[in-house]
């Protein structure tokens, strides 16, 4: 069964106060999703966004005068320069017992042994590299998925799922 990166985040934004990173760039349609799912998003990214409830920030440094329930920070930590200032950074806008929900690519799927990397990416991540990072920031992992990113087909998402996967790490604020 292939599993989607959205409809595991869907599923734990419902009524929550949420924190979404990353929230233009080819994710403005799950942001707008996320507006009608959650009690409140605030979107943060590195470009401008004509939503209002989307400010201008790196998510490295970001200061949002408010706590949440969840941050979903969906394919943007193998782009940051420092994952442990973001997630020491997040921790901190998160209520007790708060989750994060993390996805990246998974550098130890098949179709990665094949693929010369994206210039933008500063760092691969697995899972057991992952684990050991969020843990080393007052996290504990819940749970670890397998997804693929977007709906294409059937048979492509199949391929795709097995053979090119994206991780899914679902933390706990200690």
């Amino acid at each position: 069964m292939v599993v989607y990166r959205k409809d595991i985040i869907f599923n734990y934004i419902k009524d929550k106060d949420v924190l979404d990173l990353g929230s233009t760039t080819n994710k403005k349609q799950m942001f707008d999703v996320m507006k009608k799912l959650a009690k409140s998003v605030q979107g943060v990214d590195l470009v401008e966004s004509d939503d209002p409830q989307i400010i201008k920030g790196n998510a490295e440094t970001v200061k949002v005068n408010k706590k949440f329930d969840l941050v979903v920070a969906g394919e943007i930590i193998e782009h940051l320069n420092n994952a442990g200032v973001f997630l020491d950074n997040m921790a901190s806008h998160l209520r007790k017992g708060g989750r994060i929900i993390i996805t990246t690519p998974n550098v130890k799927s098949l179709a990665y042994l094949f693929f010369k990397g994206n210039c933008e990416h500063t760092c691969w991540y697995c899972k057991y590299t992952l684990k050991e990072l969020v843990e080393r920031h007052g996290f504990k992992v819940e749970k670890i998925r397998f997804c693929v990113q977007k709906k294409k087909n059937f048979v492509v998402d199949l391929l795709r799922y097995y053979f090119a996967n994206n991780l899914v790490f679902i933390c706990r604020k200690k």
